[in-house]
This record gives structure tokens, C-alpha cells and sequence, in this order.
């Protein structure tokens, strides 16, 4: 059964987020946006980093939904290797939220996506081991995109899709386990 008041909240604290950004960001605030009492966001959620976890977890849930609808008609574990790194760059970098909190806030989300970040990393590297069948070669694919995502300042400067395309052929697709992906 789905939980309404759960994605009210979520919705609510994303679109606040959104506006807002993080330290502006209150608990009140996300309860008058999702129109419920505040006691109800507080029983969900006693700390406000604890929704801002609950949010951006659920952002990779929705990023993950996407990144498997266009790995599922690619051929070969190669394909799906260097389409994969090159949908994550393209669709991370260009989301919405991100975008505005490491243009508005870096100082605020930076720590949440690195000294912070264990149950996104948990998460992406738990569905990329189901599919790539190496726990180590999912997390080192997670954090090499990841750190190209945050820092795009490279000597190898993935400026496009063909770019991190090729970047992937070149330096992860060799990574795969010989059996490649499941």
C-alpha cells in the first residue's frame, strides 16, 4: 500500500528544497507545503537531515528506475558500461535540485555527497553489483561518475555524451568482471 503522507512530505520537501535550498529549509515549512500537520513530518522525520537523506535517497531511486529502462535493450556488458557512465554524467549533472544547491550551496550538499554520502553509495553500488556481479567494480563505477560529477575539471573533460562514452570504453569497460554483466 502507498504511503500518501510519505510522498506528500517528499514532494514537499523536495519542492522546497528547490526554492529555497538546504539551510533555509525548514521542517515547518515543508509541513505547510505538504499540508499536513507538523507532528506528522516530525513522527516521519525527527531530524531535518534525516529528510534531506530520505529525499535525495529517493532521487537515486528514481535516477536508478531511468538508468535501468535505458540499459535493459543494450547488447553487451560493453554497451552497457560506457551508455550507463555516459546516462549517469549526462542525467546527474543536469538534475534540477543538484544543479541548484552545488551552484547556491556547495558548501551545504558537498558533505552530504561525500563525507555523508555512505547510504547513496550503498544504495548505487548494491544495484550495480546485481547487475555488473563485482561489489568493487559497482562502488569504483559509482565513484569514478560521481567524481566527475563534482568536480567536471579534468585532463580527460567529459564535455558530452560521446565524450564520457568514450571515457568508459577506455577506461571502464575493462574493469568488467570476464563474465561481464548479469
Amino acid at each position: 500500500m502507498r504511503d500518501h503522507s510519505l510522498d506528500r512530505i517528499l514532494d514537499a520537501a523536495y519542492a522546497r528544497m528547490l526554492e529555497r535550498g538546504l539551510r533555509r529549509l525548514t521542517m515547518d515549512d515543508v509541513a505547510r507545503h505538504a499540508g499536513l500537520a507538523r507532528v506528522t513530518v516530525y513522527r516521519r522525520f525527527s531530524r531535518k537531515s534525516d529528510l534531506i537523506q530520505a529525499v535525495i535517497l529517493r532521487e537515486l531511486r528514481r535516477f536508478l528506475k531511468a538508468f535501468e529502462q535505458a540499459m535493459t535493450a543494450l547488447p553487451t556488458p560493453a554497451d552497457q558500461v560506457a551508455e550507463g557512465f555516459a546516462i549517469t554524467v549526462r542525467l546527474v549533472r543536469a538534475h534540477p535540485l543538484l544543479r541548484r544547491l552545488l551552484a547556491t550551496e556547495p558548501e551545504t550538499i558537498l558533505p552530504q555527497l561525500t563525507l555523508e554520502a555512505g547510504p547513496y553509495l550503498a544504495a548505487a553500488r548494491d544495484y550495480l553489483t546485481a547487475h555488473v556481479g563485482d561489489a568493487e567494480v559497482a562502488e569504483l563505477f559509482v565513484r569514478v561518475a560521481l567524481s566527475f560529477v563534482l568536480i567536471p575539471e579534468s585532463s580527460t573533460p567529459l564535455r558530452n555524451y560521446e565524450d564520457a562514452r568514450a571515457y568508459a570504453r577506455r577506461h571502464l569497460v575493462p574493469l568488467l568482471p570476464p563474465e561481464g554483466i548479469n
